[in-house]
């Protein structure tokens, strides 16, 4: 099977990705029930990475139950965006409510197996904002497509309430059909962070925006220098190289990474969930896969650095001498000139324990010795914001 990956980008001229939410297919348990998605709204969160004017907005049909295309369309009858008051809270601030239109119309029916994105919509709107995208679905799939660990809350209330304050039915934690917003912006380079878990931001504070790549955003907005990167997040908690939830890594890239708007950058972080299963060593099989996805980006003009793999070793699914020989090959060939990274970020060394590198930091480990903490992804935040200014300079 070839490694070869290339893109097919879409009209986008000047637009650049300001929020991304990988899509896959969504377990029973994330559906809402009370009241269900047909004929309700529900209302959806996200931060700004940088500020605009104008916005369009992205939604998938891509998937059902499982990762093949639903058996119907879906219908969206409504969609407004506005400035959400609080961040984790539904109120908006309703002087900002705006209609999200498609060929002119605020109907649209996305085939299965389908995305659409919005015309362009006037909208102003500052880095860091949150913002609400509030939808009124119309018939589809009885498990529609969705980003199943948003590790924020969206709410849902029956009827029609696309412009009104109102109290939810229910709470879920995933972005349903909503996969991408972009900011019609001059100057402005999108840098995608792409990986699993860790990166997608598991174990990290509840609609507390404090995952790694948030707090990269956070720290890239609050210098002069660095306000014009508009970071976004294009993880998926479980992904794999070769498998994990969602499409493999190497299949989606191209979607994840390569077609997003504006797209100059990558930071990398895949390969531990590839790790535990293991009964070889895996490592030279996992360089090649980086090898395509490092010509795919540098075939575009497209930069690409590493982030190293973390710490298992207090795990008891990923540690053996087996795993951890592959972690300790991969992080030293990413850290190699011979790579082909454009630079790199050294994730194991910012949260491992400095008396033994194989395993987590006390404070940096969330409880199963595999996922960083609160303070572990503050410690990787960090790191990224550190290094990523360098490579900026």
């Amino acid at each position: 099977m070839s490694n070869k990956i290339s893109s097919q980008l879409s009209d986008n001229a000047g637009w650049n990705c300001i929020f991304s939410a990988a899509t896959l297919n969504a377990l029973p348990d994330q559906l809402p029930k009370n009241p269900a998605l047909f004929g309700s709204t529900l209302r959806q969160q996200f931060q700004a990475a940088v500020g605009g004017e104008k916005i369009r907005l992205t939604f998938s049909n891509e998937y059902g139950e499982g990762l093949t295309p639903p058996d119907s369309d879906m219908v969206l009858e409504s969609v407004h965006i506005a400035k959400l008051l609080k961040a984790g809270e539904p109120n908006i601030d309703l002087s900002t409510d705006t209609a999200i239109t498609f060929g002119g119309r605020e109907r649209v029916v996305i085939p299965a197996g389908g995305t659409v994105t919005s015309d362009g919509v006037d909208f102003s709107f500052e880095s860091l904002d949150f913002l609400a995208v509030s939808v009124n679905f119309g018939e589809l799939p009885p498990s529609p497509a969705c980003h199943q660990e948003a590790d924020c809350s969206c709410w849902i209330v029956g009827g029609n309430k696309v412009s009104e304050n109102f109290l939810p039915s229910e709470h879920k934690w995933s972005y349903f059909a909503l996969c991408r917003a972009d900011a019609l912006t001059s100057g402005v380079e999108t840098f995608v962070c792409f990986g699993d878990s860790i990166t997608d931001g598991s174990i990290s504070t509840f609609n507390g925006f404090d995952a790694w790549p948030n707090l990269l955003a956070q720290g890239l907005q609050a210098d002069p220098k660095t306000k014009h990167v508009s970071v976004v997040n294009s993880s998926i908690a479980g992904n794999a190289i070769w498998g994990g939830y969602g499409v493999p890594a190497k299949d989606r890239f191209k979607r994840d990474v390569l077609d997003i708007a504006g797209v100059k950058r990558v930071l990398l972080l895949i390969g531990t969930n590839d790790i535990p299963g293991a009964e070889r060593d895996t490592s030279a099989d996992m360089i090649r896969e980086y090898s395509a996805m490092i010509s795919a980006c540098h075939a575009e003009g497209i930069k690409i650095y590493a982030g190293t793999v973390t710490p298992f070793g207090n795990n008891e699914h990923w540690r053996s001498e087996l795993h951890e020989s592959i972690r300790s090959k991969i992080n030293d060939w990413m850290m190699s000139p011979e790579s082909g990274f454009d630079g790199f970020v050294d994730f194991a060394s910012a949260v491992c324990d400095p008396a033994d590198p194989t395993v987590l930091r006390a404070d940096c480990d969330s409880g199963d010795g595999l996922h960083p903490s609160v303070i572990g992804h503050r410690e990787m935040g960090k790191a990224a914001v550190e290094k990523v200014k360098k490579l900026l300079a």
